[in-house]
């Protein structure tokens, strides 16, 4: 009764022969209809404007026909996006356009016009997996190994960086021990491609390696960024400097080529991830210097995970006594988080 009370004030508020200036009409289960500019249906409430009195909301249970002129936008339960006139009849809506005619149920109707969503300025992953074994008996042997990743991203900015760690020991003496870290940092001109500068850090006492560190910078391209497949490939020039501790130390310049892919499966379910740095000797490219990751993340619950991971490291040319490949195996627990 309300709303009807509201439209004959409405009408009669407005002179006899003047133009009409709004076209969209909202018909109540008492009977009444409200004409005005439809300006959105969202969480279940028709918000529409008024001639004279302004904007008003109505329960969408409330109302039982509706025609909607102009150009709006109808969502669907699904993420489907239609355009064109509305007209809502026994419960369909039908949306007429340059490629025809379409009905829905209005069952299945998420809203019209919905409010933009406004991306996050800011986004931050962090993952820390854990891998360890320990026996005793016959043998006696210990190993353990540790791999973080943080990434910070900031409108045109983001933040990278890695830590593993390992150790190992066999009958009580220690047989493997290794750090590394990289951090790196993107600037994105555009959505797509962005110039980086990185610094890594890396030793290993049972690959003669006192202290390995590399310092870059080059140009990447982004392509693809979204919530489920993150793939980005860039290259560059970097500073590689090794100080040995048996070998000859050794410096030189190299083109610097990488790239980083993560895939998440099943709603979040699995993620597949995979990484991997070259360095090619400006001054003799057959010496290279290669490393990378390839592993499976499962989710057990929440951003706890089961993690299936190997670590390859390849020298070309490493120092007398040492192998060119160390490969590690490894199966542990996860955790990630976003924030």
């Amino acid at each position: 009764m309300a709303y009807s009370l509201l439209l004959f004030i409405v009408l009669g508020a407005s002179p006899p022969d003047s133009p009409a200036k709004v076209n969209d009409r909202l018909e109540l289960t008492d009977g009444s209809v409200i004409i005005g500019t439809l300006r959105q249906l969202e969480k279940g409430v028709y918000t529409i404007d008024v001639e004279a009195v302004g904007s008003i909301q109505i329960p969408a249970a409330r109302v039982t026909a509706a025609e909607v002129s102009g150009d709006p936008t109808l969502l669907t339960d699904a993420g489907e996006t239609l355009s064109g006139p509305l007209q809502l009849t026994e419960e369909t809506w039908l949306v007429s356009n340059a490629l025809g005619e379409r009905t829905i149920s209005n069952a299945h109707v998420v809203a019209i016009n919905p409010t933009p969503l406004t991306p996050p300025t800011s986004t931050q992953k962090a993952t820390i997996t854990l891998n360890g074994t320990r026996t005793s008996g016959n043998t006696s042997t210990t190993s353990a190994s540790m791999n973080m990743d943080y990434t910070f991203r900031y409108l045109t900015h983001r933040f990278n960086s890695k830590l593993h760690w390992a150790y190992g020991e066999d009958e009580e003496v220690i047989s493997k021990r290794t750090t590394g870290a990289e951090l790196k940092y993107d600037f994105f001109p555009r959505d797509s491609w962005y110039f980086y500068t990185n610094f890594s850090a890396r030793n290993d006492r049972f690959a003669d390696l006192s202290l390995r560190t590399t310092a870059g910078i080059g140009a990447g391209i982004q392509l693809l960024d979204s919530d489920e497949i993150s793939w980005s490939q860039e290259s560059g020039i970097s500073a590689l400097n090794e100080d040995f501790i048996s070998a000859l130390d050794e410096a030189t310049n190299t083109l610097r080529v990488a790239g980083d892919i993560k895939w998440s499966i099943g709603e979040g379910m699995m993620e597949a991830f995979h990484d991997h740095t070259l360095f090619i000797s400006l001054d003799d490219p057959s010496n290279i210097l290669a490393e990378g990751r390839l592993g499976l993340r499962t989710q057990i619950i929440g951003g706890l995970s089961l993690n299936t991971q190997i670590n390859i490291r390849h020298d070309s040319e490493p120092p007398v006594g040492v192998e060119q490949d160390d490969i590690e195996m490894l199966l542990g627990l996860g955790y990630s988080t976003s924030f």
